[in-house]
């Protein structure tokens, strides 16, 4: 038992901790590791079930570990929004969401100001919080279930090194830090040696790596309200022990994000079927996102898609009876 505890700070804890920002003993198994829920129901050694989780998904030869977008993934919503020749409102809050007897009725912009537009369908991809607030007055009870999902906040502090100062010092791509360790920092990614193409652009810049370090976790919040100064000199402190270099960046820069993760509690999975069937009671309704069965970027996609497909399956039974 004391072995498997050892395991656990070590290796389960930083995991769901750099992924979900949370603490592992308050998270559902079956929501954030489900390759292995299963397995550790019938299996008595944790090694042997995430060796066999290792081995199902080790890389493919020839193929990277990490694979993303050249320039990064900051620009797929951009290019999604370009290719769907949609019409892109930015900036403007959604206030109230109402049932037409012709589908919806979404009220947004300023308060002292607002618009409106009527619509077939809707597909509500926002936070559990800004979803329960919209949905209070069309489905009660999935709002209800959706006020109970926490997030946790975290911010990125980004530093740009000499890139003598880290090659000597370190190999991998990163690293993530046990709670139980005491630090501020909870993970840490060389950019420069985990995409190509930003070692690429390190390189044409005068020879700079590129480390993003995370900082923040559920209810723990007071090293996030340090200044942006404060804050990445504690961190570069940290960072320049872990990696065993005194490491004198050129430039940082922090970013934070409010309410960025949210917390799949014990129970999750139950609470998003409950969600599901409330929203499924009203016809041209859906709900998609990182609240619901991943935070990832292919868990996202994947909601959206059996979101999209939902709204649309509904719209052509619509029109097949004559409703529409």
């Amino acid at each position: 038992a004391h072995a498997l505890a050892h395991l656990f700070l070590l290796f389960v804890e930083p995991l769901l901790g750099g992924v979900y920002a949370g603490h592992a003993d308050e998270l559902s198994l079956d929501a954030t590791l489900p390759q292995l829920s299963g397995a550790v129901r019938v299996e008595r050694s944790l090694l042997r079930v995430v060796g066999q989780a290792l081995g199902r998904t080790a890389p493919i030869a020839g193929r990277p570990v990490f694979a993303g977008l050249r320039g990064g993934v900051g620009q797929l919503p951009a290019a999604v929004a370009a290719a769907s020749g949609a019409t892109v409102r930015t900036g403007s809050m959604v206030r109230e969401l109402r049932r037409t007897p012709g589908g919806w009725r979404v009220v947004f912009g300023p308060a002292r100001a607002p618009e409106q537009v009527f619509a077939d369908a809707v597909v509500l991809a926002v936070p559990a919080g800004p979803a329960s607030r919209l949905l209070q007055a069309v489905a009660a009870d999935a709002a209800a279930e959706l006020a109970g999902i926490e997030y946790a906040s975290i911010a990125l502090v980004t530093f740009a090194v000499p890139s003598g100062q880290l090659s000597g010092a370190v190999s991998g791509t990163g690293f993530l830090v046990p709670p139980v360790d005491g630090r501020v920092i909870k993970a840490a990614t060389f950019s420069s040696h985990k995409w190509a193409w930003q070692a690429e652009a390190s390189a044409a810049a005068g020879g700079l790596d590129v480390l993003r370090v995370s900082v923040g976790r559920h209810r723990e919040v007071a090293d996030l309200q340090r200044d942006d100064d404060d804050l990445a000199a504690v961190v570069l402190a940290e960072l320049s022990l872990a990696v065993g270099a005194d490491l004198a960046p050129v430039d940082h820069a922090v970013t934070r994000w409010g309410g960025a993760l949210p917390q799949y509690a014990v129970g999750h999975l139950d609470r998003v079927a409950r969600i599901r069937r409330g929203v499924a009671e009203q016809p041209g309704l859906a709900v998609c996102g990182a609240a619901y069965e991943g935070v990832g970027i292919p868990a996202c996609v994947a909601s959206a898609q059996a979101a999209a497909d939902r709204v649309l399956q509904g719209l052509a039974a619509r029109r097949q009876w004559g409703h529409g």
